[in-house]
Parts: C-alpha cells; sequence; structure tokens
C-alpha cells in the first residue's frame, strides 16, 4: 500500500512522511519528510485536534479547533 505516516500539532500543521522497515534488523528505519500541510487556524492555543488517514487511498482527513475537516488529497 502507501507506507506514509502523519503528525500534527497545536502549530496547526501536519508533516507527512514517508515511511519504511527493513527485514533486515540491522538497518535503520527509513523515514522522509514529504510535505507540511497548512490550513487550520489556531483558537484559544490550539491547532489540530486529530488527524486519520481514509483505509486503501493516500488521503488524509484532519479536524482542527477552528470547527474544521479537511480533507488532503
Amino acid at each position: 500500500m502507501y507506507p506514509l505516516f502523519a503528525s500534527c500539532a497545536d502549530d496547526g500543521q501536519i508533516h507527512v512522511y514517508h515511511g519504511m522497515v527493513y527485514d533486515d534488523l540491522t538497518k535503520n528505519a527509513l523515514i522522509v519528510p514529504l510535505k507540511i500541510l497548512r490550513g487550520h487556524q489556531r483558537v484559544d492555543g490550539y491547532g489540530i485536534l486529530d488527524i486519520a488517514f481514509y483505509p486503501g487511498q493516500p488521503w488524509l482527513f484532519s479536524a482542527g479547533a477552528d470547527s474544521t475537516i479537511r480533507l488532503w488529497v
């Protein structure tokens, strides 16, 4: 599938990464930053409250403190 993962924070940004773990456990995992997504406004010091990938697609949903849900494709 799509070996993507993401993190979000109260600064209103989402960081999306590509990750790969090797069968050889002596090799370090590969983590490559891909994109920084911005779009949510901060409200009372809070930015993004939650993120989730859509199963089977590289679509990312985010829920912000600004009372919006965004779909990132």
